[in-house]
């Protein structure tokens, strides 16, 4: 026996029920858009999708979440369909958007699509929007470094996955603080944040009062919006969140960065799942700062001078290179009678001669000067500054500075030094201007030494 029409009505509206629930609970946000691009239906995103409501998107213009840049691209697509008598027209599945949420944050959302061609009047796609944010972990940030990605690629890989949108209501966003000079945060890490919370953290940055400078070293801490700084509490609370998690990263015992989310609701103790994704950004963040430092450390050290810490030839010429000629002043310096110290002190005293000298050296340059041992008893100092009588008092200065009486473990009493300076000119390049250096010093030797000649 056949079921009646009514009971088979009677059985399907608690499975339309089921159903309408189902797509509540969802991740992704379904939707149904009509062939212009205009929201007909949406269900999903746990009743939120970037900040908006479902319910909320209902007649608006899809368009309007698309950042500017792509609208081209989708406009087309609903440009096609509306010239079309027959809807044939699919989008491209899956392809990835860039939206801008509520809070006028961008977001990166994989879109997928399925064309309405069910006979019906209604022409248009049922599009599943699923944003990056609900899949984040820190694989793209460990990608990353394991391929030898430059530091900002996997900071920034980093920030991207302190965004979350929870099926348990759950939100988080979040950036990466680095570039620390004197102690405070120069670099903010983080697309996704807000203009708004970006500015609110950026005036923290530069304080030793801020949040994340008063936490040990990859400790994960909580800061409840009334433990904040009113500025900062007062973006975090605009944005609907409750709490601040913030991480401070230490490498080599100075602080390198810090991890910093703005989270709702607040709960204590921080949910086990949101503790693990900062652990782990924290290990991916710190290996990745100690492998820049690492490099770093081998690159200065390439253009380091081993026994005396001055820049070497290498590390001169480079400089040298990038030098403006009509801004700097070279100074070529070489000891008088240096061989005599090695053969009657030996090479033990002659290497402390020359440490004592570089040391010397740097003593009377600027800040801005360079000081390089360019090989042997060779030194070279980079003035920028172009006034010729000012160039020759550096010279005298070194004269004076270097004749001094040395230290007792240097064996020797005393060294001279002959200086060669020239003087840039527009026209000149810097290897012109430290060979005219290099002749005044000849003739500085042939005059006697122990003297300034200046190359005019």
């Amino acid at each position: 026996m056949q079921d009646s029409p009514l009971a088979a009505s009677a059985a399907a509206r608690p499975r339309a029920l089921a159903a309408e629930r189902v797509l509540h609970h969802l991740r992704p946000l379904v939707a149904v858009i009509d062939k212009t691009g205009v929201f007909v239906d949406a269900w999903g995103a746990h009743g939120a999708f970037l900040g908006y409501r479902p319910e909320g998107l209902i007649g608006r213009q899809s368009l309007d979440l698309v950042v500017p840049r792509e609208q081209e691209m989708v406009a087309s697509i609903f440009q096609q369909a509306a010239e079309r008598q027959d809807f044939s027209v699919d989008m491209p599945v899956p392809f990835q958007l860039t939206l801008v949420a509520a809070s006028g944050a961008t977001a990166l959302v994989d879109v997928s699509a399925v064309a309405v061609r069910d006979g019906s009047a209604f022409e248009g796609w049922v599009v599943s929007f699923v944003p990056h944010s609900t899949r984040s972990t820190p694989t793209g940030a460990l990608e990353a470094l394991l391929r030898g990605g430059a530091v900002d690629e996997v900071l920034e890989r980093c920030a991207d996955a302190l965004v979350g949108d929870r099926t348990d209501s759950r939100h988080l966003v979040g950036c990466v603080l680095s570039q620390p000079v004197h102690g405070r945060f120069t670099r903010l890490h983080g697309s996704t944040v807000s203009s708004a919370l970006r500015d609110a953290v950026h005036q923290q940055m530069h304080l030793s009062s801020a949040p994340w400078a008063e936490v040990e070293s990859r400790t994960v801490a909580l800061f409840g919006l009334d433990e904040l700084p009113m500025a900062l509490a007062d973006a975090a609370r605009a944005e609907k969140f409750e709490a601040l998690v913030a991480v401070p990263i230490d490498v080599d015992g100075v602080r390198a960065a810090a991890l910093v989310g703005f989270i709702a609701p607040h709960r204590r103790p921080l949910p086990g799942f949101v503790r693990q994704l900062f652990d782990h950004l924290a290990d991916i963040t710190a290996l990745a700062l100690s492998h820049q430092w690492s490099n770093d450390d081998l690159r200065r050290a390439a253009r380091r001078d081993g026994l005396t810490g001055v820049a070497n030839r290498t590390g001169f010429d480079e400089q040298m290179m990038t030098c403006d000629p009509a801004l700097i002043t070279v100074l070529y310096i070489d000891l008088d009678e240096f061989k005599a110290i090695n053969d009657v002190h030996g090479h033990e005293c002659g290497d402390r001669v020359l440490v004592e000298v570089a040391r010397r050296l740097v003593s009377v340059s600027g800040p801005t000067d360079l000081v390089a041992r360019l090989g042997g008893d060779e030194f070279a100092l980079v003035h920028f500054g172009v006034d010729i009588e000012a160039a020759r008092e550096i010279g005298e200065q070194v004269v004076v500075a270097v004749g001094q009486p040395l230290p007792d473990d240097c064996g020797a009493d005393k060294v001279t030094v002959s200086v060669g300076v020239a003087v840039g000119s527009e026209h000149a390049r810097p290897r012109e201007v430290l060979s005219a250096a290099d002749r005044a010093l000849l003739g500085a030797k042939r005059s006697g030494r122990n003297r300034v000649q200046v190359s005019l």
